[in-house]
């Protein structure tokens, strides 16, 4: 059977880390079949993963100013680093249903707990702490600065960052955030 017969399956970005796992060529060929997600580089190289072999599985997307990159991070059993799948554009459709296909997979295996929704606590927690520094600072020009003002004339600088970081912390919790998925469901607001 062909790679590109075989289940769902998308074409991923051949990155550095890819590459120093034996991966050659432009692209990573990533299918779902047989009951295993199977890596095989465009020139060379070929990791195949059962659902016993992950220990984690976290699935999500960074939003960029004009798009969203859509990332699958796989930790397996007895591997250093992580496996870091990115689609290419134009296959993010086949990614989604690959990714949901192998989920799916871990769901029936028992191993529903090892599948995590998010991307990184870093880039979860970012914007809220950055925008909590300005919160702090608008606060103390309106207590030290604006001394002249009225209670609520000191109240309208801090109120806009307030409500901003407030509108963060939700989505930090909401969406971005990562942790197992109660249901596959949890999954769809985090592929295409």
């Amino acid at each position: 059977m062909a790679a590109s017969d075989a289940g769902p399956a998308f074409h991923a970005i051949a990155t550095r880390a890819l590459k120093r796992e034996g991966f050659a060529g432009d692209h990573i060929w990533v299918g779902c079949r047989e009951g295993r997600l199977d890596l095989i580089g465009e020139k060379g190289g070929q990791i195949r993963l059962t659902p016993k072999d992950i220990l984690r599985i976290r699935i999500g997307y960074e939003e960029t100013k004009y798009s969203k990159i859509f990332q699958t991070v796989i930790w397996r059993e007895g591997a250093g680093k992580p496996l870091d799948l990115t689609p290419l554009g134009d296959h993010r459709a086949h990614y989604a249903a690959t990714v949901r296909a192998f989920a799916a997979q871990m769901a029936a295996a028992g191993l529903q707990d090892r599948v995590e929704r998010g991307v990184s606590k870093f880039s979860a927690v970012l914007g809220p702490v950055l925008i909590g520094i300005l919160v702090l600072a608008t606060l103390g020009i309106s207590i030290f600065v604006l001394t002249e003002e009225p209670w609520w004339g000191r109240l309208i600088v801090p109120a806009v960052p307030t409500v901003l970081l407030g509108v963060l912390v939700w989505n930090m919790l909401a969406r971005q955030m990562p942790r197992p998925i109660r249901d596959l469901a949890e999954l769809d607001k985090q592929l295409p």
